[in-house]
């Protein structure tokens, strides 16, 4: 697949494309009637399968900064990294990270850093070589970091509970053993140019990675947004996330942040970096 590329002053972050399904409105946003998205789908073709599924893209990112090189997310998977989520919850789909990594130049030992938007099951699935207690840190030098509050909320039941099945055994506890694993209490700076900063709602401690060089500036956000019509219409509630209430007031929050410093965004479940803009009081999205 063709990398999309962008350059935030001297930041690069290349897309990398883990997998795709189509998810149907009525299983991602319930409360949400169907007539809602027509001009969504009239606006966004590209982000839609027919006229009743969203196109959801599985998507992580590299980003290169001050000799760093950083992996946001780790995806969906496959059937032998993430077996219960792949087989159980998206049909046996399984991801391609590795060969999308390796196709942008890069190697797993490359990766010094690898940043966890939240610890949702198709945001870790690479994060182990197996499962089952099998298997080695995917990424050999890198120091894994996420949300100290995240892995208090799923460190329990509550993962079986939520999704039906587990996947937290296979894909996040083995980190821990492995002692590479750095729990982050908040906002934390990874060079001058990165700082990871906290963006709950959707699960307790979902952060975004937010890039300041050379007077530009980039948000890489895990699932604050499910698409670009959220950036439209802020309340509605997707089905996983856990607050929310709390998940509104962060879109709100990120998108007065990104029209103040006409950021660029880019949204995990959805493909390439975009813009906030407004017409006729109302904010959209607007890829570059």
């Amino acid at each position: 697949m063709l990398h999309s590329t962008l350059t935030v002053g001297k930041v690069e972050i290349t897309v990398l494309h883990d997998a795709e399904v189509a998810s149907p409105f009525s299983q991602s946003f319930p409360d949400v009637p169907a007539e809602a998205w027509e001009p969504y789908l009239k606006r966004y073709p590209e982000a839609f399968i027919g006229g009743d599924s969203r196109r959801t893209h599985f998507e992580c990112y590299l980003v290169r900064s001050q000799g760093r090189t950083l992996l946001v997310d780790t995806g969906l998977g496959t059937g032998a990294t993430n077996p219960n989520t792949v087989n159980q919850m998206f049909g046996g789909t399984e991801g391609v990270l590795l060969t999308e990594l390796e196709s942008a130049g890069y190697q797993p030992g490359d990766i010094d850093t690898v940043f966890l938007t939240h610890l949702h099951l198709d945001h870790v699935g690479w994060n182990m070589t197996g499962s089952g207690g099998i298997g080695s840190p995917t990424f050999p030098n890198a120091r894994y970091v996420a949300h100290e509050a995240d892995w208090a909320a799923f460190n329990t039941p509550k993962d079986s509970e939520i999704f039906g099945f587990d996947w937290w055994a296979d894909t996040v506890a083995p980190l821990r053993k492995a002692g590479v694993l750095d729990l982050m209490p908040g906002e934390t700076e990874l060079t001058s140019e990165l700082t990871i900063t906290p963006t709950p709602g959707h699960t307790p401690g979902s952060m975004s990675l937010m890039i300041n060089s050379g007077g530009e500036t980039a948000f890489l956000m895990g699932d604050v947004f499910h698409g670009p019509a959220q950036v439209t219409e802020t309340d509605w509630v997707f089905r996983f996330d856990m607050d929310s209430d709390q998940a509104g007031r962060t879109r709100r929050e990120i998108l007065d942040r990104a029209e103040r410093e006409n950021a660029v965004i880019a949204i995990c479940h959805h493909s390439g970096f975009g813009r906030v803009i407004r017409e006729n009081g109302r904010r959209y999205w607007q890829a570059l």
